[in-house]
């Protein structure tokens, strides 16, 4: 019925459209595919260097860290090294609010369509639906897209995906509820200093901006390797029995982004804004998955399933979702 009700509403939109703005997004959508393709290769990659032994469960955890405290804040704060434009702040509040629509929409998907089921973990399915990976592939694809403006849109994302994976994501898998002070992470601090110095125009000296820009540039293949290390921890035969798994990430992947991308498709906001807001929300279940079950003591090895079978068929998914959202 869902699927049903969007796909008739993409070609009532489309008929609406000239041929050279159906070109145009054929476009984008062919450039977001080609870039997922390119994320792929290196998750292979890290795969291969798992198998082998170069990546063992260590390096995964010294990895983890160092693309979540270094690395991912680096580049945010780096995006925002540009010339002031108070129309850019306006775009910017405008995607703020999408992106707590995002959330809300996931948040509600949980609540009313997973129930608890024996032997399933369903906080963690609850989180996995609700918090993406807009951090680990939405900012790359972002910034792959457009540059430096595709990462502060995506960072838009990211920031308020802090928000909410602190708060409502801590009283989903910690009895000891939410805590304030786990607000304050390298990523959300990376926002704030990026936008005063954005605001006020502080620039880095050149020599600075070059090295960190270097280290931003580590985001997407850090990632990613890290990301295809994770995955060999599954047998495959295994995942592929549990359908339970298979409907909890197409609520993430179809039901969740596809309602969003929808929303967007019918707004008049320009492409740029519209491509990364749906790139973003269209991410597979984040690696925070893993993270918060290992962190307050839920399914971890669930949570990877999870996390791997969704980035999997994100490479499906993403495209779709760019062409629901026009």
């Amino acid at each position: 019925m869902f699927g049903a009700g969007v796909c008739h509403a993409v070609l009532m939109a489309e008929g609406q459209l000239s041929e050279r703005e159906r070109q145009d997004r054929k476009m984008i959508v062919a450039t977001v595919f080609g870039k997922i393709i390119s994320i792929f290769i290196i998750m292979i990659v890290g795969v291969i260097c798992c198998k082998m032994g170069i990546i063992d469960d260590y390096t995964k955890q010294r990895l983890s860290r160092l693309s979540t405290l270094v690395v991912n804040p680096i580049l945010i704060f780096t995006s925002f090294q540009m010339e002031y434009d108070s129309e850019l702040l306006k775009k910017m509040g405008l995607l703020f609010v999408l992106a707590v629509i995002s959330y809300l929409i996931s948040i509600m998907i949980g609540h009313f369509l997973l129930h608890e089921r024996e032997g399933y973990d369903l906080s963690i399915e609850k989180f996995a639906v609700t918090y993406d990976n807009c951090g680990f592939i939405g900012v790359p694809l972002g910034y792959a897209l457009f540059g430096n403006i595709g990462v502060i849109y995506a960072t838009v994302f990211v920031a308020v995906f802090h928000i909410f994976c602190w708060t409502h994501g801590i009283m989903l898998l910690d009895k000891g509820g939410f805590q304030l002070k786990k607000l304050i992470n390298p990523c959300l601090i990376a926002v704030i200093a990026g936008m005063v110095f954005f605001i006020f125009q502080i620039r880095l000296p050149e020599s600075i901006d070059f090295a960190m820009g270097a280290i931003g540039d580590m985001n997407t293949p850090l990632a990613m390797l890290l990301s295809g290390a994770i995955m060999t921890q599954l047998n495959f035969k295994e995942v592929l029995t549990k359908r339970r798994l298979f409907f909890v990430a197409l609520l993430r992947l179809i039901a969740s982004a596809g309602l969003f991308c929808l929303l967007l498709r019918f707004l008049p906001i320009d492409d740029q804004m519209r491509t990364v807001a749906a790139v973003t929300a269209a991410c597979p279940a984040g690696a925070m998955t893993i993270t918060m079950a290992i962190m307050y003591e839920h399914d971890d090895h669930y949570a990877t399933e999870l996390f791997t079978v969704t980035t999997l068929l994100s490479i499906l998914t993403m495209p779709l979702c760019m062409l629901i959202a026009g």
